[in-house]
């Protein structure tokens, strides 16, 4: 095989695309009749053959060893439109061949002498037919450098052996050969010499043993065949003949020099890259000057592509942004068209697609850019490199023409297992090698059967090799058997396949015409269940909704109806995992249906795979782009994702649809809330609680909203607390619940303390909880877990460990979350989320337990006159104004540790400054709390340093970053004295802060985990103490950790703190260098980090036992 010209780039059906770049129109090669001399065994024109059974192939060598093996092939393979004959080139030449559309002239018979050469030549002039091409393998004389040094190099070698036979001449050669190719260094003669290694004993012989022949030049050859008759074409691989392919630097010079004269410009090029062989398209019908001066590559945009392309990921899953090529190469790209039509390829493999097809399913619909150029662009830039794997043809592939329903191995199989580890090489319908395994031939022979893993290896490897054919509804049978299974690891990978499966051609996809019809029901009245089980649903009757279709499932249990009905119970009460495995099964069955791939999405998104959610998702749109919960949910994962650019378009667009409803008002609100735009932040949100005022999540998000506004005063946000308290209690009385205390009020008994959150798991509430969990005495409290997120990890497990009850109550109602406590007999009941997401502070409202504390998770008020407590570090006793703000009681508690680090957190650098010569500012505050209050500040604190650097981290966007420079630079501060960092994973981020001198905090939210993280990397925090508690948190780290120098108490003193520091670097320096040993651990001393916390628990305990009222008091050390 060729080192340029592989066997599958010189097939009739590769020969028809090439000319078709060069406008030369050729016989269809599913009809043609085909001739290829020099054909070894017959391997190329073997694939062809199998291919396309009504064409008629011939192939002819002069070996008669390698005929015979070919022959024997054939035989076995049932090949009947294909005939190998041996013979010579004086044989060839006696004989009518008859008239023949495609002659591939190749082997030794590329070797010949010139006057050979132009006998064989005018002979296939002679039996060509009207539309006929001669595709002729040959070497210039731009090769003859490499050439001439490896035959001297042969010749002294052989002349030194005792024997002068051919036979010992050919061995010296051989000899020779490998001593080359392990001596000489990479480059273009070592690449000839492996390819020599490769030649028949005959080629070697022709092309470096034989007395030299004069080689042709690129003109001289272009001449001989004229005078002959035939007229050059252009190249069987036309990406050699475009400059471009070899650099820009070779474009550039070739465009100054060659000239506008198409043989010339060929020669010139030739001459740059010392062109070694070419592959030459020849016809009879048309005059030189009718070719183009290069290939056409608008011509490509009526190509069919295929590909045997598959995404890169990582033993856990996550998605990167390449691809495996078909010969195992990587290949990355940061284009997202390239990406997309390797995608679309790789799913459709081994179908082709057209470019209208890639258009169709490039097209974001979040994104109304027409993509078709961008589309075309890619495929040029594919074309040109020519990637392993890709393939392009004049018309579908041969696999587009399978009619069998059933998928079937595209070759005649022997009725034994090869022995051992023995394989046979074939030829897949793309004309590329491929080799089957003893295991893939054992589940061939079991006629594909099998749904284990081991089955789903053999299968996918096969499909890759293109060693199977059917028609799309084959294709669509055979995946449907594995996903019956139930397991998403065989889903996730097809789902571009089953999209593509799912519609006709017509609209992107594979089928001849758009399926909907839903199979026969099994059950007969299912329908009735469906819809039971789903008012049992809105009725919050979780347990009996599912009951019910669990009963109707075991009573059919592959019946589509019954599947249906219990997918949507899992999905509608969120139980995610168990969801994704039951659309699975379903999709087994049946999955030309919008809605089962929205529920999978949902599914997809809410178990954190959001790149496999939008994929559904665009694809959804692109079959019903008014939908108004397929834009919600798009919206929703590129928020999750911390694309707010792409989520806030898509959520404008869902409030164009019909049916609008008050969730989509409240993410839309959501969304504007976190990018900074809090006043229509704030419209969105009332409008959704005007709409749905029972849905008290949207009240919370609006006030999570408030606490980031500047504008809202510490008396409009408690206000607005008490709202939502009095409309939680409104909700609470109504319910008619009552919960009275059965406990014992023993004020010395061992405490059962129950925790709710949704943060139990990988999240910032987790690090400030974990040090007071693992400390708590076990022999006075025992602790019971309330998790309200389905979200499930191992820092889950590790709460779960020391708790001595554990309870999932995601799927609960508030009500059904307050009698489960109840039953469970807590003595004192946390919140930990106040009014962020997955809060149960309604349950708080029906008094499940006798004392009540919220803390952590919000630094405000929950409203409710049910919580007794707000849990307070000591050192924000001053300003002593805060009990104002709380509907609660405050404890006061002396914490000297109150965040737990990363144990593989990075080392503390030396502070930058010193080596800069420079201050380095910095924020990793989320952008929502970064207001133009802020900004404004900030840029008088860069105005009166003028050397100073910024570093903005947490940036979700190329957007957010753009309009983040726009607003300090209007504020004059130069884009180049600004650095962001994108959202990046932990140790990642904590490794930012060595480039960082001084953390700048936003108010009026100041940070929290974000301050915690940078103290124990050894930067301090400046922050500046507001009204509010969300504007003292800061304080409270900087009191902790001994910082009163980082306290600012007003903006002006903020920003002179903040420029003294360029004077003071060495003590900066020696705050940063021994800032970990200012935390304490646990010690032989007697300290422990959750000593106070305990002794608070059981003072808000004693007080309740004596029948006293809840108040504010403080524990200290």
């Amino acid at each position: 095989m060729s080192q340029y010209y592989p066997d599958h780039r010189i097939s009739p059906v590769a020969i028809q695309s090439a000319a078709c770049v060069y406008h030369l129109s050729t016989v269809e090669p599913a009809h043609a009749r085909v001739l290829e001399i020099g054909c070894g065994e017959g391997g190329c024109i073997t694939a062809h053959a199998l291919a396309y059974p009504e064409s008629q192939v011939m192939g002819i060598d002069i070996d008669e060893s390698l005929i015979a093996a070919g022959q024997r092939h054939i035989q076995a393979l049932g090949i009947s439109n294909m005939e190998l004959f041996s013979a010579g080139l004086g044989d060839i030449l006696a004989t009518e061949g008859g008239q023949f559309d495609y002659i591939v002239i190749r082997g030794v018979f590329s070797l010949l002498g010139r006057q050979e050469r132009e006998a064989l030549l005018l002979w296939c002039r002679q039996n060509l037919s009207a539309s006929g091409v001669v595709c002729l393998h040959w070497y210039p004389s731009t090769g003859e450098p490499e050439t001439t040094a490896i035959r001297e190099a042969l010749s002294y070698h052989a002349a030194r052996g005792a024997n002068a036979d051919p036979e010992s001449q050919v061995n010296a050669a051989r000899g020779m050969l490998s001593y080359l190719a392990m001596t000489l260094p990479e480059g273009t003669l070592k690449a000839q010499v492996e390819e020599a290694e490769k030649e028949s004993d005959l080629a070697l012989t022709l092309r470096y043993l034989s007395p030299t022949m004069a080689a042709l030049s690129f003109t001289e050859f272009c001449h001989q065949v004229s005078d002959l008759g035939l007229h050059y074409a252009g190249d069987a691989v036309p990406q050699y003949e475009l400059p471009r392919a070899y650099g820009e630097k070779v474009a550039t010079l070739h465009a100054l020099v060659a000239g506008q004269q198409r043989i010339a410009a060929q020669q010139y090029l030739d001459f740059a890259v010392l062109r070694t062989e070419r592959f030459s398209l020849l016809s009879a019908t048309r005059a030189e000057e009718h070719f183009p001066a290069l290939p056409d590559s608008s011509r490509l945009e009526s190509l069919h592509w295929a590909g045997n392309f598959s995404r890169k990921m990582n033993e856990n899953g996550a998605i990167y942004n390449g691809h495996i090529g078909g010969d195992g190469q990587q290949s990355s790209s940061e284009n997202p068209i390239t990406l997309r039509i390797l995608d679309l390829l790789g799913a459709a493999w081994p179908f082709s697609l057209s470019v209208e097809q890639l258009v169709i399913n490039c097209r974001k619909p979040e994104d109304n850019t027409d993509v078709r150029e961008a589309v075309l662009k890619v495929l040029e830039d594919l074309y040109l490199t020519q990637p392993a794997g890709l393939y392009w043809r004049c018309t579908p592939g041969a696999y587009d023409r399978a009619e069998n329903d059933t998928l079937q191995p595209i070759l005649s199989l022997k009725n034994d297992v090869p022995e051992g580890n023995a394989s046979q090489v074939y030829r897949n319908l793309w004309g590329d090698e491929f080799s089957v395994t003893p295991e893939e031939w054992r589940y061939l022979q079991h006629g594909l059967a099998g749904v284990d893993a081991e089955a789903w290896q053999c299968f996918m490897s096969l499909r890759k090799k293109g060693a199977l054919s059917g028609s799309p509804t084959a294709w669509k049978k055979h995946y449907q058997l594995f996903l019956r299974t139930g397991k998403t690891q065989f889903l996730l990978p097809l789902l571009n396949n089953l999209l593509l499966l799912s519609v006709s051609i017509s609209r992107g996809g594979l089928l001849s015409k758009d399926v909907n019809d839903l199979p026969q029901r099994e059950s007969e009245h299912a329908e009735d269940t469906y819809d039971r089980i789903n008012r049992l649903i809105r009725e919050k009757k979780i347990q009996d909704a599912k009951t019910c279709a669990e009963k109707l499932l075991k009573e059919n249990p592959e019946d589509i109806a019954a599947l249906r009905c219990y997918s949507r119970t899992l999905v509608l009460s969120n139980r995610w995992d168990e969801a994704k495995e039951v659309l699975c099964r379903l999709m087994g069955h049946y999955f030309s249906s919008l809605d089962i791939y929205y529920d999978l999405a949902t599914g997809l998104q809410k178990t954190n795979q959001h790149y496999y959610a939008i994929l559904l998702l665009q694809g959804l749109l692109r079959l019903e782009d008014k939908n108004v919960n397929f834009w919600h949910s798009l919206a929703y994962s590129y928020y999750q994702l911390g694309e707010m650019s792409l989520a806030e378009k898509c959520s404008r667009v869902s409030l164009r649809c019909d049916e609008v409803k008050a969730i989509h008002y409240a993410t839309m609100g959501v969304i504007l809330s976190d990018s900074q735009k809090l006043d229509e932040a704030a419209w969105f949100l009332n409008k959704a609680i005007a709409l749905e005022p029972s849905n008290f999540d949207y009240f919370t998000a609006l006030l999570f909203a408030m606490t980031h506004d500047h504008k809202v005063t510490a008396e409009q946000l408690y206000q607005k607390h008490l709202q939502y308290g009095e409309t939680v209690g409104a909700w609470a009385a109504a319910c008619h619940l009552q919960l009275p205390y059965r406990g014992i009020k023993n004020p010395d008994k061992k405490l059962r303390v129950g925790f709710v959150s949704g943060d139990l798991r990988k999240h910032p509430v987790s690090h400030f909880l974990a040090p007071f969990w693992d400390g708590l005495d076990r022999n006075h409290f025992e602790l019971v877990g309330y998790s309200t997120s389905y979200v499930h990890d191992e820092v889950t497990e590790h709460f779960a460990a020391g708790s001595v009850l554990w309870r999932q109550v995601d799927k609960l109602s508030n009500q059904q979350l307050a009698e489960q406590v109840y039953h469970d007999g807590i003595d004192i009941l946390f919140d930990l989320s106040g009014h962020t997401s997955d809060n149960r502070l309604p349950a708080f409202a029906l008094r499940p337990a006798p004392v009540q504390i919220s803390w952590i998770g919000y630094p405000g008020t929950t409203g409710l006159k049910t919580m007794d407590y707000r849990i307070v570090t000591a050192t924000l006793a001053e300003p002593a104004d805060l009990e104002q703000q709380l509907t609660e009681s405050i404890m006061f508690i002396e914490m000297r540790k109150f965040f737990e680090p990363d144990p593989q957190s990075p080392d503390i650098e030396t502070l930058p400054a010193l080596k800069n010569g420079y201050l380095t500012f910095g924020s990793f505050n989320r952008p929502k709390k970064i207001n133009d209050e802020v900004l404004r500040v900030w840029a008088s604190i860069l105005a009166q340093s003028p050397d100073a650097k910024f570093v903005i981290g947490f940036m979700n966007d190329e957007k957010m970053v753009a309009e983040m420079t726009r607003k300090l630079e209007l504020l004059g501060i130069a884009p180049s004295r600004l650095i962001f960092k994108k959202r990046a994973p932990l140790l990642d981020y904590l490794a930012y802060h060595n480039e960082i001198d001084i953390l700048l905090d936003a108010f009026p939210y100041s940070g929290g985990t974000t301050s915690n993280h940078a103290c124990w990397m050894g930067v301090p925090t400046l922050t500046l103490c507001g009204a509010t508690m969300a504007a003292r948190q800061g304080v409270d780290i900087m009191r902790i950790h001994g910082l009163e120098n980082f306290i600012a108490y007003s903006e002006e003193d903020y920003i002179q703190k903040a420029l003294s520091w360029g004077d003071r670097l060495p003590e900066l320096n020696e705050i940063r260098m021994t800032m970990r040993e200012r935390m304490p651990a646990e010690t032989a001393d007697g300290f422990n980090v959750a000593g106070t916390f305990g002794r608070a628990l059981r003072e808000a305990w004693r007080i309740y036992c004596a029948g006293e009222a809840h108040r504010t008091f403080t524990v200290l050390e």
